[in-house]
């Protein structure tokens, strides 16, 4: 294998690392006047790094970081989705640094 070739398959191995890990948000939306405990609950769990009862279009904004997005999407769908009082989920993956623009 030519050093060009290594070069681009080491690459390509960082950009999918880069792509499966990283930070991801779950906006939640709670029964009415329980995102205080839906928070207290989710901040609980090992996996999360924050969250955070707010108002607004969501109840709950929750934070984890480095995290695979297949081992996200299970969390919301064994520990989140679950709970009684949590109705909806949106999860939102960050984007993978390399694949973002620059100096836009």
């Amino acid at each position: 294998m030519k050093l060009n070739e290594l070069a681009y398959e080491i690459i390509i191995m960082i950009l999918f690392l880069t792509y499966l890990m990283g930070t991801s948000f779950l906006l939640l939306l709670c029964t009415v006047h329980k995102n205080i405990e839906v928070a207290n609950a989710i901040q609980k769990l090992s996996e999360v790094v924050e969250a955070i009862p707010v108002a607004g279009t969501y109840d709950c904004i929750v934070k984890t970081e480095n995290m695979a997005r297949e081992d996200v999407n299970n969390l919301v769908l064994t520990s989140i989705r679950p709970l009684d009082n949590v109705y909806s989920v949106l999860t939102i993956h960050e984007a993978p640094e390399l694949l973002v623009a620059k100096n836009v």
